[in-house]
């Protein structure tokens, strides 16, 4: 695990990510997160997860980045700032050689994504396979504003959530070589939820 070595503040934006990568795409887990560091203490660098996806007959591969935040905003701009980093060619050929490194025989596409990975696979193919799935948690104006489920607090989360996705949306430009998936976590208390995930996951150090 990252426990101990200074990796704790992304680890649950990087479960949430992997839970929803896994349960509502039904992905398959390549490797769970490139762990390295470039100093002592940093944060550990890399994409937060790796999953494979299939579509029809297709084999995506699905490299994500997972924002544990309290504003949106700032969170948004961080996912902005990795992307233009991790989607350069050098990044990812760096990035490939690690993870293609790690996956187990007998992972059921290990074959398929070594050769994707591969550095003599076309980056051009690579892109075309390529999904961004990135997960945002955030303090969110309209679940503080409502105690219960109703109509109005339903319709104002779709409203705040739509604003969001067109905000990212608007930055992010057009002509990507790469498809996004936004997953958005609205929250009542990011620190009130980071501390209760944290106390449980310390029981696995």
């Amino acid at each position: 695990t990252t426990f101990g070595n200074g990796g704790e503040r992304g680890v649950p934006g990087e479960i949430l990510l992997h839970a929803m990568c896994r349960q509502f795409f039904g992905s398959d887990t390549v490797i769970n997160k490139v762990w390295f560091k470039t100093a002592q203490n940093d944060t550990y660098k890399g994409f937060d997860g790796v999953h494979a996806v299939h579509r029809g007959t297709e084999l995506e591969l699905w490299l994500g980045e997972a924002k544990f935040y309290k504003d949106v905003d700032r969170a948004l701009q961080s996912v902005l700032n990795e992307l233009q980093d991790h989607l350069g060619s050098d990044y990812l050929r760096g990035e490939f050689a690690l993870v293609a490194s790690k996956i187990d025989d007998d992972h059921p596409h290990a074959p398929e994504l070594r050769r994707l990975m591969h550095p003599n696979t076309s980056l051009d193919e690579v892109f075309d396979r390529l999904v961004i799935p990135i997960l945002v948690t955030y303090d969110s104006s309209s679940t503080l504003d409502h105690t219960k489920v109703c109509h109005q607090y339903v319709t104002d989360l779709e409203a705040e959530v739509r604003r969001i996705w067109l905000k990212l949306k608007n930055k992010l430009g057009t002509g990507l070589p790469v498809a996004f998936r936004l997953f958005l976590v609205p929250l009542g208390d990011k620190a009130a939820l980071q501390n209760e995930l944290m106390t449980e996951l310390r029981k696995w150090q």
